[in-house]
């Protein structure tokens, strides 16, 4: 993908890049031979299983999983894209500004806080729902009161509210980071 960025590439940058698309292009054929479906072009996760809510790591892509069906972990999730990683933004969505894109957040926090005491913010997605729940619970049994949660995704948020837990929907947040170099690192949300 060529942007205003990419023309400022070295050619050292362009040998890189063509090395790796060249890479990609070798491991496509190599799980073709091996009998195995292609790999989706961007990281996918889900939190609906058929008709009820996945387990920790089953809304994770079906290709993941060994032959008994069991989800492999360090696996490569999705295909690599050198190109379209690259023509990625590499700077951030925005600035840190928390009267702006963080107001929501920062007004939730400042609602919990007691006066002069911290706010604890424990940041989950929904493979870790249980793991969030836990320490709010734990949080607030040793009795802190400004805990809160920013949710990777609205059915987490949904879930921690529907419990009585304090949460932000930070998916807006996220998918902004998305369309950043750093997407590669971040699971876009389906579900």
């Amino acid at each position: 993908m060529i942007t205003a960025e990419s023309e400022t590439w070295s050619p050292a940058k362009w040998r890189e890049i063509d090395r790796a698309t060249r890479a990609e292009e070798e491991a496509r054929q190599a799980r073709a031979r091996r009998g195995l479906p292609p790999l989706p072009v961007t990281p996918t996760h889900t939190v609906r299983c058929g008709s009820r809510d996945c387990r920790p790591g089953e809304g994770n892509l079906k290709h993941a999983m060994d032959k008994h069906g069991k989800f492999k972990q360090w696996e490569q999730p999705y295909e690599h894209r050198e190109g379209f990683v690259q023509s990625r933004l590499r700077s951030p969505p925005h600035r840190p500004r928390p009267n702006v894109e963080y107001a929501g957040l920062v007004a939730l926090a400042a609602r919990l806080a007691p006066r002069g005491g911290p706010v604890l913010l424990a940041a989950a997605d929904w493979d870790y729902r249980e793991l969030a729940l836990n320490w709010y619970l734990h949080a607030r049994r040793l009795g802190y009161r400004g805990a809160l949660v920013l949710s990777m995704e609205r059915a987490l948020h949904e879930l921690l509210l529907r419990r009585g837990v304090p949460s932000f929907d930070g998916g807006a947040l996220l998918a902004a980071w998305n369309r950043t170099c750093l997407q590669r690192h971040i699971q876009a949300n389906l579900g």
